[in-house]
Order: C-alpha cells, then structure tokens, then sequence
C-alpha cells in the first residue's frame, strides 16, 4: 500500500506554474539546411503540422533522414533559426526563451557528471531547478522521482557505475525535478537491449499518463515496446504519412493500398511504408493535408464560438504575452533561482566533483610532489654555487616548463565532457553562463594553489635556493600565475575543440611562446623583426620574474666551487639573459594581464558554443 501511494503522488507535488497539461501544436514547419560545401541548401522538414495532447505517449517515427531529430530541435525550442512555422502551447504563441521552462528536450548522447551520485545528481538539479521550496520538499520530490524511475535502490552509486538503462533513466529524472509539462526524447532507447529498453518506455508511459505531453524518437521499435505508445507521428522524407492513434495506422494504410501481413511488427511495417519513395506515398500525404486542413478549420470554428459566448474582442496571438496568461501557467523568469544562488550551489558541486577525481585532482597533486623531489635530486644544490648559475637556470626554466604543462593538460582532457553537461544543462536553463564560468574558476583555485605550492616548496629546498621569504613568495607567486594562465588555456581548447584536436593545440600553442622566451635564444640575437615577437610570450615573463625573484634584489655574488666563475655576480646573469634587475612587478602585471584576456577568450568561446547548439 505504501507503494502504490508513492506512486499515485509521484512527481505531482503542487507547482503553481508547471502544474497544468499542455497541448503543443506546430503548424507548417519547413526547415532546410545549408550545405557545409557550398552545396545545394537540403529540404530536411516540408510543411509538417501536428498537434501533442497531454496524457498520450507519442512515438515520432521513420527511416534515416527522414527529420525525426530536426523536428524535436525544433519543438524543444532549442533551434531558433533557419525554419518557418508556428509553435503552440494550448493556443498561445509565447516567447521561445519563456518556452524552455516549460519543454525539456533530453538528447540521444545525454552526458552525466560520472563523479556524482545518482541522488547527488538528483539533489543539485533540485536546488537548481526548485526555487522557494525547503530542503525537506525537496528531499521528497527527489526520493519520489528516483522511486518511480526505479532508480531507489541505487542512491548511493556512482553515475560511472550504473549501467546504460539506468542512466537513461537518470537522465530523465532530473529533468522531472521541475515537474515539466512537456517532455521531447531523442531516441531514448539507443544502445539499450530489449529489456532495458522496456523499462524505460514502460517508466516514461507512466510519467505521461500523469497528464504530461510526452513525444519520443524512436528507432526501430520492437513490437511490444510499440504497443506502449498511444499515438504515431510518421515521417517519411521530410513530410508525414500518418498522425494519429497508434491503433489507426494499419487500417488507414489499407485503404491506401498497404496492407500489413499478420502477426508482423507494425512498427517495421510502419517503417517499411515510409522508406518508399515519396511519388508511392502521394495518397498519404494528401489524406493528411486533408485531415490538417480540417483539423484548423475545426479549431477556427471552435474559436470564433468561443469568442461569441464571451462576447470579448478578438485578440491576435501574436499580441498575447504571459500577462494574458493565467496566473497558474505563467512561467517564471528564465532561471528558477538566482544567478549566486547559482553559483552557490555549482561551486558545491564542482568542489565534491574535484575532489573525487583521481585524476584531476589526486594524481595532479601526486605528480607535483615527485617530480618537485625529481627536479630537486637532478638540480641538487645548484642554486648555491656560482659555477652552476646556468644550470640553475634551466633549473628555473623546468620549473615554468612544468608547472605550464602540468596544469593545463589535466583540464584539456576532462573539460570536453563536462562541456558537453554544461550545454546541455544551460540550454535547459538550469543556469546562467556567467554563474557556471565563476564558479569553475573558484572551484579550481584550491588546485592552483596547492599543487604549485607543494612542488616549489620541495625543489627550492632541494635546489639550494635562497632561503630568504621574500624571494620564495616573489617566485610562488609568478608560479601561481603561470599555473593560473595554464589552467585557462587548458580549459580554452577543452571547450573549443574535442579532445583529441585539445591535446593537440596546447603544445602548438606553447612551442612559439617557448622558442621566444630568451631561455634558448636571447632576443637580441635574433633577426631584428623576430625579435619583436618575444613580447608575446608568456613563458618570456613568467621567466624574467622567475629569475628578478632568485638573482634580483641586489643578491650577493656566489660563493664559487672552482677557480673561475664567470657568472658569480647575479646582475652579470641577468644581463646575459636580457634582464632586468627591477622589472619583477611589471612581469607580473603582464601576467595577470594574459589571464585576464584569456580569461575573456573562454567566456566568448563557450558562449559561442551556446549560440551553435540553438
């Protein structure tokens, strides 16, 4: 008894604006898509309309290519250019950005946060997407959800642990946090085996029979999992065949001369009618111009008696804002919270995920401490020997070498799968850019400080580095700020580009930088316009404060273990090196000044990423 009681109260907890059922009704959707090539622009959608009920479970059905995904980009709102038509929720036309709070669109390559909990995962959509409710209610709506979703008995398991089904179906529950009225699946059931794939469709009938309008993707459905659905919407080339009652397919397809043989697979039989070319499929489409044509006739006789037992001037749709709605079903703002109650909550979430992640975080922490005690056992002593300034020196440029590399790879590698879990949620207005750009620059800086900090703390004591505080902070802080800048370029190219082009950009990025530092060739041994290129690099800054920190100051001259050392005076190494002995601040300044504008690149880029998924 206790479960059925779960389960008839299962994720309709009282929400004054996502409460109600919606209709969503398109009209004369045409979508044509440019060539890459310069080809020929590709009629992928033709003058499609249909109409979603709440209630009913509607499978969107038809070959390879035929527009099944481009359609839901579409109705999800997400795609907001190079189409025509009209998109409805019981009747309004309302503002696409006011839209998404009200439509969920779950993709087929749905990522999840693996270092997250399933009721982790679970509790942080809640604090996202559950404004003004207690942590109690929301304790509630999650044990529900993840009740009904099956999801119960794994609470405490790892994303990366649960299987494919289960992810799936976790990828559906946070997204009923906010008890969506609409809800768009992308082949949902890809990659699943038969049983797996049952209890999912099995799981989403039951969230659409709670009065949610519900339409899926499907791809080659078997014949009990086509049963589940109520309705069919049917593409065959861009244009429908058929929308309507699943159970009305095989007779309408009769009198058009398809016949479906017994005991058969109505879905392959569906698919197979489709997949003919469009001039055998004339009569079906024309059977469903007709019913769309009858359909809006119907609606605008419904209307024009509607309006006279209001005895209410007529308004156009166009004209109608959220205002006109009822109080009920306006929806809210874009973002259900506020954008630091944002950054609150993804701080919390990027610090528990950091902390988890061996590689990211424990083995980055790792690899500081041993290769600080390996640069220490190459470069023993160095530092206090005026014979071995040069190699100290190199000593110093290992440091930079390292400490670049160090921190920029490990976020080239992980950040292209948070990328795509950042997109995905922000296109679902979870949270503003700005809010997530913060907090991952917040949430790293533990890192930044800590790894930089234990590996200079070993090889400056090892290396015989002065040991005077002001010279060991003057030469953390440019590490830090090396450190920093490594950081940013790591996640750049993790956001720009996928992982194995990311991995390939830094090092092309850093050789340049590297070759016009002044470790290898002084800037006034170069060519006289080449020259100039060394005041755009980085490592030629983060060098120069390295060196100012150990050599600068007015230092002594060295203490020299043979008879002649021709660079026993610091200012005569600094010299040879191009630098100055009072420039450290301005290094620094240039420094910060490379991480704020890379800092500014990120924003822009993953901005850019946004604007391409829309």
């Amino acid at each position: 008894m206790a479960d059925e009681s779960v389960d008839a109260m299962a994720l309709n907890l009282e929400d004054p604006v996502l409460g109600q059922s919606l209709t969503l009704t398109f009209r004369n959707i045409c979508y044509r898509r440019k060539d890459q090539n310069g080809g020929r622009p590709k009629d992928i959608i033709k003058n499609v309309s249909g109409r979603f009920q709440p209630g009913r479970l509607v499978a969107i059905l038809g070959p390879s290519g035929a527009g099944k995904s481009s359609l839901l980009g579409i109705l999800s709102g997400l795609r907001q250019t190079g189409f025509i038509g009209t998109i409805e929720v019981n009747g309004y036309m309302l503002d696409r950005r006011k839209y998404r709070q009200q439509c969920v669109y779950i993709q087929q390559d749905f990522n999840l946060i693996e270092h997250l909990t399933v009721l982790e995962t679970m509790s942080y959509a809640a604090e996202l997407k559950m404004p003004n409710r207690s942590e109690m209610v929301r304790k509630k709506k999650v044990n529900e959800i993840l009740h009904i979703l099956g999801l119960d008995g794994g609470m405490r398991t790892l994303v990366k642990k649960l299987s494919g089904g289960e992810k799936k179906r976790l990828s559906i529950g946070i997204e009923l946090v906010s008890n969506p009225p609409i809800i768009l699946l992308d082949e949902p059931t890809s990659g699943l085996d038969s049983v797996s794939a049952m209890e999912l469709v099995s799981y989403v009938k039951t969230v659409a029979s709670e009065g949610r309008t519900v339409a899926c993707v499907i791809h080659q459905p078997s014949s009990s999992l086509f049963q589940l659905f109520d309705d069919l919407y049917l593409l065959s080339a861009g244009m429908c065949i058929y929308d309507g009652p699943l159970g009305g397919m095989v007779g309408t397809f009769a009198e058009s001369g398809y016949h479906c043989p017994k005991f058969y697979n109505r879905a392959d039989f569906a698919l197979e009618v489709a997949s003919k070319p469009l001039r055998e499929l004339e009569q079906l489409v024309h059977r469903y111009n007709r019913l769309a044509i009858d359909r809006k006739q119907s609606r605008q006789e419904n209307s024009i008696k509607d309006d006279r037992l209001a005895s209410a001037p007529t308004v156009d749709d166009d004209d109608i804002g959220p205002e006109d709605l009822p109080a009920s079903s306006r929806p809210r703002g874009r973002y259900q919270i506020s954008q630091w109650k944002q950054f609150y909550v993804l701080l919390r979430r990027s610090l528990r995920v950091t902390s988890r992640d061996f590689f990211f975080a424990q083995l980055r922490v790792i690899a500081h401490i041993l290769v600080g005690v390996l640069l220490g056992a190459v470069f023993y002593q160095s530092g206090e020997d005026g014979s071995l300034v040069m190699v100290n020196g190199a000593c110093l440029f290992f440091f930079q070498l390292f400490i670049f590399f160090g921190n920029a790879m490990p976020c080239v590698i992980t950040f292209p799968l948070e990328t795509k879990v950042f997109i995905r949620e922000r296109l679902n207005n979870w949270y503003s850019l700005e809010a997530y750009y913060l907090s991952k620059i917040v949430a790293d800086l533990p890192l930044q400080i800590i790894c930089p900090s234990l590996f200079l703390a070993i090889a400056y004591y090892l290396t015989g580095q002065p040991l005077e505080w002001e010279r060991f902070q003057k030469l953390c802080l440019v590490l830090l700020l090396l450190g920093i800048f490594a950081q940013t370029v790591g996640l750049l190219s993790g956001a720009a580009f996928d992982i194995q082009m990311a991995t390939f950009f830094v090092p092309c990025f850093s050789i340049p930088s590297l070759l016009f530092s002044g470790f290898f060739v002084k800037p006034y041994e170069m060519n006289e316009y080449l020259s100039y290129i060394s005041y755009t690099s980085f490592f030629r800054y983060s060098l120069q404060g390295s060196m100012q920190a150990i050599y600068g100051g007015n230092r002594a001259a060295f203490p020299c273990s043979k008879d002649i050392c021709y660079y026993n005076k610091p200012s005569k190494f600094l010299k040879f090196m191009d630098t100055r002995e009072d420039g450290y601040w301005e290094n620094v300044y240039v420094l910060l000044g490379f991480i704020a504008a890379f800092q500014v690149i990120l924003y822009v880029v993953l901005r850019f990423r946004l604007k391409i998924y829309q």
